[in-house]
């Protein structure tokens, strides 16, 4: 790609980082470019302006540049005589190697070499990536998990159905998920047959192949705690769980140092015991 300079980068209201340039490819478009490498994670823009609802965009013409900041609000910039702050002359990309810190901030996703062009997908701050039954978006919200804009992110992350757990990390060894399971099926979980059930379904679910039988053994002198203990080694660890009585509450731990997929073993386990709100936990163990 050749490129030529462009005049200097205007930053009245926004930020953009000392290493980068305003350039123009063989296509005339206006492309921002390092020229000087950039380590990852560093801040490389910050948008800056007035804050409007959605509903003033239309008056604003061609006078304006607008970036969204919620579902309703907009950070707005007005274009001067010597054009927009450079911050908006940053290209969206279906490869972007940038993401978003907060709502205004981008910062870059891996290291930056002299001449490449930065950019970021315009699905971070998109809040069409919130609709839950779409395989497309799914993919999205996996991608770029922890990059999005805030307002998206939080939506992601508040949402049982659109939140997406920590990947099996390279040099982890194992994956450990924690379900806490709340208003359980009282006659399942005091069934031992059932939870040996749930076990070898679960393992069948996952891929995980058990090594000897599942133990399932009732003790607990105080009512508060009693109920039926499980354990199951695995060939790749071990799976485990406590089945309180009183409270009709499972708590269940899931450690593998093969991956597997915790959304797919959460959603069975509580189909399985029909259970109620479930706080979910992900770690990677190194």
């Amino acid at each position: 790609m050749k490129l030529k300079n462009k005049d200097k980068l205007v930053s009245r209201f926004s930020y953009i980082h000392t290493s980068l340039e305003w350039m123009e490819n063989e296509a005339g478009q206006s492309v921002i470019i390092a020229k000087a490498p950039i380590k990852k994670g560093e801040t490389v823009a910050v948008w800056g302006g007035k804050v409007v609802h959605k509903s003033e965009l239309f008056n604003l013409g061609t006078h304006a540049f607008a970036h969204p900041i919620s579902k309703d609000l907009y950070i707005v910039t007005p274009v001067h005589d010597d054009g927009p702050d450079a911050v908006h002359l940053i290209r969206t990309s279906g490869n972007p190697n940038c993401g978003f810190k907060g709502e205004i901030t981008l910062a870059t996703l891996r290291d930056i070499e002299v001449g490449e062009e930065l950019t970021y997908d315009s699905y971070m701050v998109n809040p069409d990536v919130l609709e839950s039954n779409d395989t497309f978006f799914e993919a999205i919200r996996k991608r770029y998990n922890g990059n999005f804009a805030n307002f998206v992110q939080q939506e992601i992350d508040q949402d049982p159905n659109l939140r997406v757990f920590p990947a099996f990390q390279e040099g982890a060894w194992g994956l450990l998920t924690s379900l806490d399971l709340e208003s359980c099926n009282g006659d399942t979980i005091r069934d031992p047959e059932a939870i040996r059930r749930y076990v070898v379904e679960l393992c069948e679910l996952i891929d995980m192949k058990r090594f000897g039988e599942t133990h399932v053994v009732h003790f607990g002198e105080d009512e508060r705690v009693a109920g039926y203990s499980m354990f199951q080694l695995i060939e790749t660890s071990c799976i485990s769980a406590h089945f309180a009585n009183d409270t009709n509450t499972s708590y269940i731990d899931i450690f593998s140092c093969k991956e597997y997929d915790p959304k797919v073993a959460s959603e069975f386990t509580k189909k399985f015991f029909q259970g109620g709100k479930m706080r979910v936990n992900v770690v990677n163990r190194f």
